[in-house]
């Protein structure tokens, strides 16, 4: 008898745990921004709290927050005060999105999986119709969408942009794959998205829909990627990216009733802030859409000062307290170490190195360069994707053209998205200058632009290939080629 009165109890004690645990308020770090840690030692994080049914809270005051800091994820060290709390901030600031949609072979298939030539019935279909009523609830003229889309390749149909009737027009770029095309390169196609939105500051977030599992293009085709080679992403790949630049991922597992997607949808949601949903028809997925605005919308925007410990990356932990119930939760972002350790006591030996170094810039003042190139020119910095033919451009013509034909003056090769003509650079002799023209936006010192006078400096993003320009000391007349 006492034994079965100790199992009860026993028991008992457990379903309270139970009710407990599920009755307690869930936190989320859907993002961390470190974009002004070196500058003012500010960190923010965006922070979304849910109660027990799962339901958001947008209420919450500052004084419910607590924010914690640790460099190894073990000990952490408690934040004085939190420099500010925001609730609306993503309203006031606007956000920036990339549609991300599947154009694999699959996504041509109905509900079922079946193939069918019904274009009503096919699950890209759906996809189009849930972005453009999700195009359409976005009312903030602050906020950014881009659209890109992928299945071997990766298709950036458009750079987030606030004229949304123009993304609802490319989406009738996306159009069915053939042949090599029909792969499903996921994340190997994630990280370009990443790398398309990384440069954007404020709140940034990727709408990943799926319908399958990653199956890289090499494996498949056996023959090189265009732009991968025989690289083969893993899944930690991306995530590392969002991780690094402060983008969270919202992944969408679109397909019948019982099908997993891929293996990895899940951690690569929540490993970068993001969530993870289930679709199995139009109308679930248009309210996930939606459920994802909300979301986003409702996240309160925490900024506070950084402890100084050194360490390559630390541990944010955010505690919420309400009605004598916390949750808490922590992620890592990275700090850089490029200012040093922090000092225990200052020396005046210190102050030499720098009085060497201003008499150092004051003596390569007084010099005339020698090797200073005469004319103008654009040099290659880096290359992410595809080969350059030259690594250094002389601008000594009236046009200079970039692109991936053999005739361009600096040809680029291995990357689908360059252009015969992708830029065109012409020189204004009479006003001396530069002009760049490209056939789409691109980055040009971290700004999206089909045009510029350029000045010197400038650093110009086409596609991969991160060049600089360099305006010389002197520019040469001309020829009229």
């Amino acid at each position: 008898m006492r034994i079965i009165i100790m199992t009860v109890k026993r028991f008992a004690c457990l379903i309270l745990m139970l009710a407990s645990i599920v009755s307690a308020q869930s936190v989320r770090i859907a993002q961390i921004d470190n974009s002004s840690l070196l500058l003012n030692q500010k960190v923010k994080l965006y922070i979304n709290i849910t109660d027990r049914e799962g339901n958001l809270i947008k209420d919450a005051t500052a004084d419910r927050f607590q924010v914690f800091e640790s460099v190894d994820g073990n000990d952490y060290t408690p934040i004085p005060g939190i420099a500010k709390v925001e609730s609306k901030a993503n309203y006031v600031q606007g956000i920036n999105l990339i549609l991300l949609l599947d154009n694999s072979g699959s996504m041509y298939r109905d509900m079922s999986g079946a193939r069918t030539t019904d274009v009503d019935s096919m699950r890209i279909t759906f996809a189009k119709r849930a972005a453009r009523t999700f195009l359409k609830s976005v009312t903030n003229p602050k906020d950014r969408i881009g659209l890109a889309s992928y299945h071997s390749f990766y298709t950036s149909h458009s750079s987030p942009t606030r004229d949304k009737v123009l993304i609802e027009r490319t989406l009738n770029e996306i159009t069915q794959p053939q042949g090599d095309e029909l792969h499903t390169e996921l994340y190997g196609n994630l990280y370009l998205a990443v790398d398309e939105l990384r440069n954007i500051r404020g709140r940034k977030a990727i709408i990943l829909l799926s319908d399958g599992e990653n199956s890289p293009y090499y494996p498949m085709t056996k023959k090189e990627h265009p732009r991968f080679g025989t690289k083969i992403f893993t899944y930690e790949e991306p995530v590392a990216y969002c991780q690094q630049e402060g983008i969270s991922v919202f992944a969408i597992n679109f397909g019948k009733l019982g099908e997993r997607g891929d293996r990895n949808l899940t951690r690569i949601a929540t490993q970068t802030g993001g969530i993870r949903y289930d679709a199995h028809n139009q109308e679930e997925l248009n309210m996930i859409y939606g459920a994802i605005m909300d979301q986003i919308l409702n996240e309160y925007l925490l900024t506070y000062k950084a402890t100084m410990s050194p360490a390559d990356r630390k541990y944010a932990k955010v505690k919420y307290s309400q009605d004598g119930q916390e949750a808490e939760v922590a992620r890592f972002y990275f700090s850089s170490t490029i200012l040093g350790t922090p000092l225990e006591k200052l020396s005046p030996l210190l102050l030499l190195p720098l009085l060497v170094a201003f008499l150092l810039l004051w003596w390569l003042s007084r010099l005339k360069f020698e090797r200073q190139r005469p004319g103008a020119s654009l040099e290659v910095l880096t290359t992410r994707i595809g080969k350059v033919s030259t690594r250094f451009l002389p601008l000594d013509s009236a046009r200079t053209v970039i692109g991936r034909t053999t005739d361009a003056n600096m040809t680029i090769l291995g990357d689908p998205e360059i252009r015969e003509h992708h830029v065109t650079i012409t020189y204004d002799e009479k006003k001396r200058s530069y002009t760049l023209i490209a056939d789409v936006e691109i980055s040009i010192n971290n700004k999206r632009l089909r045009t510029k006078v350029l000045e010197p400096g400038d650093v110009i993003d086409i596609g991969g290939t991160k060049t600089v320009f360099d305006e010389g000391f002197s520019s040469p007349d001309k020829d009229s080629a």
